[in-house]
């Protein structure tokens, strides 16, 4: 049996057509299921902890990121086995591990059982995330994409909690201490990644493995407001290379201060301030994806 943690608000109801899709492909093939539905914030991750050591085939979550990651961090450490059918508004972790947008090409994989184990990180020793802890702009990206969200879903509402954010924006001044080094920087933001992308498709890190126990890091230093709109497309395409104003490095953990109260978003939810220490621990999730050739 699989126990399925359905998010209905994900996606603005995106959530609900999805998960109509599954049930149904599951009674097609005589699968046995327990749905439960999340109520409120951190439910998710309540409704994993109690499905834990049951003997279920597979965990899987039915939403966005911020549901997925609530499933995650409770599920990383065991031998529980994660799924992920993508319902949300920017399912960013799915691209890393090759899960398809498509859920019944999703729901696929999982039935075929094939698993890897995966990285995570860590805020602070104890925070878990999945994908991405970043700061600066991006946050203030997180705090529009509530307001534009509620019409609007995917890259559009991305698109346009950035156009709002830039208008407000500031640069953060940091101090970073990575790889016995500590630096100085005035950051539009940086980004933490042990995957690849965020925002909805934002390329951070092109080269990011979530099975090598280290973070891509990405700086991108101070720049006029009118250059970020040109920049960001080349997040999109995944031109890092092409940013002059781009940094990057490999490491196992950073300790990030600021001069300022500075916010970090951790897969898509407002978490904990600087200073912070993220860390990586390695390929301690289970997660079902497609078998590659």
């Amino acid at each position: 049996m699989y126990y399925i943690i359905f998010n209905p608000t994900a996606g603005a109801g995106r959530s609900k057509k999805v998960m109509h899709i599954i049930e149904t492909v599951l009674h097609q093939k005589c699968i046995q299921f327990h749905v439960v539905e999340t109520k409120y914030p951190k439910h998710a991750a309540e409704l994993a902890r109690a499905a834990i050591g049951k003997g279920y085939k597979g965990i899987l979550s039915v939403g966005g990121d911020g549901t997925l990651l609530e499933v995650a961090g409770e599920l990383y450490g065991t031998d529980e086995k994660l799924g992920i059918i993508p319902a949300g508004t920017g399912n960013d972790f799915r691209r890393v591990v090759c899960v398809s947008k498509d859920p019944v090409e999703a729901l696929d994989a999982i039935l075929n059982g094939h698993s890897k184990k995966v990285d995570i990180g860590l805020l602070n020793h104890q925070i878990p995330f999945l994908n991405v802890a970043g700061a600066g702009f991006d946050v203030d990206v997180i705090n529009n994409l509530e307001r534009v969200k509620k019409r609007f879903t995917g890259g559009l509402a991305y698109f346009l909690a950035i156009v709002l954010s830039i208008f407000k924006h500031r640069s953060v001044n940091l101090t970073i201490t990575v790889n016995g080094q500590t630096l100085q920087r005035s950051a539009l933001l940086i980004a933490v990644a042990n995957g690849k992308c965020f925002g909805g498709g934002l390329t951070v890190a092109p080269e990011a493995d979530v099975e090598d126990g280290l973070f891509d890091v990405l700086i991108i230093n101070r720049v006029p407001k009118w250059r970020i709109l040109a920049e960001l497309p080349k997040l999109k395409k995944g031109l890092i290379d092409k940013i002059t104003v781009a940094e990057q490095f490999r490491c196992a953990s950073i300790h990030i201060a600021c001069d300022m109260p500075l916010h970090f978003e951790l897969d898509g939810d407002k978490i904990g301030a600087a200073p912070a220490v993220l860390s990586v621990i390695p390929r301690s999730l289970h997660v079902f994806c497609p078998q590659l050739n």
